[in-house]
């Protein structure tokens, strides 16, 4: 009987429950692979069952960076309306992510998906009904970016936070890798299916499967527990050593009132000058990465000549980058992270110098490997960086600050947008890559509390 087992020793299988018949290969598999280092968090079921939720919304997601930009470019032949695009769904963020924080440090963070998950799935089937009804309109999406923003910003807090509730403390940053790199292998298959799906069907079909890998991820996160798993104390003492180092411990947070909760979050965040400089440093570097993304349809049909099969070439070809880098973490020891998390974004930049400037595919296609490497080092160690300093009940509110740094970044997207139609969308991103270079010398030099981060 399960009572009677003896206690499971630190780093041993974590279970949700008795497995069924039906599943046993695939944690035979998961255990297997388990046995590197590079794969450790392997070992906690509920981690498992996330990553394969995770693999559902990370599908939807690289689909969805094809997709609506090329619906959106298509339907308006504009820049602008891209960025305008990336504003409407940065809007509801700025105005929601920190009650979203509050409801992850609240609520169960399964549910909060689950929920988020089917209602984006909706939110996709609405944008197949209207290209079926033939009735679509470049502001119906505007309307849908939005819908999904108010979405995003009340459960990605959840999201984003629930790492450190399945895994042991010392496997956060391992964890935290192994989530990104399943993000960025569905990025190496999803985007060129999606491309060549767009390129020979009706666009519906690209939106349909949206709506499937949103309706997958609701349902296998039902295989993971909706309360944190047990810490031991050896365990426990690793973390609480590291946070110790960064500054002490800030006093618990206080019940009440939600308004009250995002005083008590903002204090915290204020008064942790590790957190802080985290917190403000990755802002700027998103701030100046993120808008060749949400420009490249147009880069790719404008500069490039090519269409969505293209599009989704180079954002594979992304993938491919972004996996290797995300599993060369997975392997590294929690040392010096905060040298390699600003050399990733002093490599990311001066790779999107050169995608900027490159008006041939056979160039651009290496180019991208490397921005893939760059935004996975950057985007990685920034997430392992804030869990691995962040008090454990303030975890969802800070995460919802984090969060609501890519909604601020999204005003910056829709300003790089209104230049690409004044200046030319090459110059725009060359300015944007060439700041994020020069922020990132300039944080290696000056910023001693980032650089010197374990």
């Amino acid at each position: 009987m399960a009572g009677s087992a003896p206690p499971l020793p630190a780093g041993a299988d974590i279970e949700t429950g008795t497995p069924t018949q039906s599943i046993t290969g695939m944690r035979s598999a998961f255990r297997t692979v388990s046995q590197l280092r590079t794969f450790e968090s392997f070992k906690s079921s509920p981690f498992r069952w996330y990553f394969v939720s995770m693999l559902g919304v990370f599908g939807a997601m690289n689909s969805q960076m094809v997709a609506k930009g090329v619906l959106t470019y298509d339907l308006t032949g504009s820049f602008a309306a891209l960025g305008t695009l990336a504003l409407a769904n940065a809007i509801p963020g700025l105005a929601l992510s920190l009650h979203g924080g509050v409801i992850a440090d609240r609520l169960p963070k399964k549910r909060i998906q689950q929920v988020g998950n089917t209602l984006n799935a909706l939110n996709t089937l609405s944008i197949v009904i209207l290209l079926l009804a033939g009735v679509m309109r470049w502001e119906y999406m505007i309307v849908n970016a939005a819908l999904q923003g108010i979405i995003q910003a009340l459960m990605m807090p959840a999201r984003q936070s629930m790492i450190p509730d399945i895994v042991y403390p010392r496997q956060v940053m391992n964890a935290v890798a192994l989530n990104n790199a399943g993000m960025n292998l569905s990025r190496l298959m999803v985007p060129a299916g999606i491309g060549v799906l767009m390129e020979v069907t009706d666009y519906y079909w690209a939106f349909i499967a949206i709506t499937g890998f949103y309706i997958f991820s609701t349902v296998t996160l039902f295989r993971v527990p909706s309360r944190p798993i047990d810490i031991p104390p050896e365990e426990r003492t690793e973390a609480q050593m590291r946070l110790h180092a960064a500054g002490g411990h800030a006093p618990r947070a206080k019940s009440g009132a939600g308004f009250g909760d995002l005083i008590d979050g903002g204090r915290y965040i204020v008064r942790d000058q590790t957190i802080r400089t985290i917190l403000v440093v990755n802002f700027l570097m998103v701030l100046f990465s993120m808008p060749y993304m949400q420009m490249l349809p147009g880069f790719v049909k404008e500069v490039l000549h090519g269409g969505p099969g293209l599009q989704g070439l180079l954002t594979s070809v992304t993938g491919v980058g972004s996996l290797a880098a995300a599993l060369v973490i997975a392997s590294l020891p929690s040392r010096r992270r905060g040298v390699i998390f600003i050399i990733g974004s002093l490599v990311l930049g001066i790779a999107l110098v050169a995608f900027s400037w490159s008006t041939s595919v056979a160039i651009t296609i290496p180019v991208m490997l490397f921005i893939g490497v760059g935004q996975s080092v950057r985007m990685a160690l920034s997430n392992v960086l804030v869990q691995a300093y962040t008090e454990d009940q303030y975890r969802g509110r800070v995460m919802s600050i984090y969060m609501m740094e890519m909604s601020l970044v999204q005003v910056g997207v829709f300003a790089v947008g209104i230049a690409s139609e004044i200046i030319g969308v090459q110059w725009a991103l060359g300015l944007c890559s060439a700041a994020l270079v020069v922020l990132s010398i300039a944080t290696l030099a000056l910023v001693p509390r980032m650089r010197e981060l374990d």
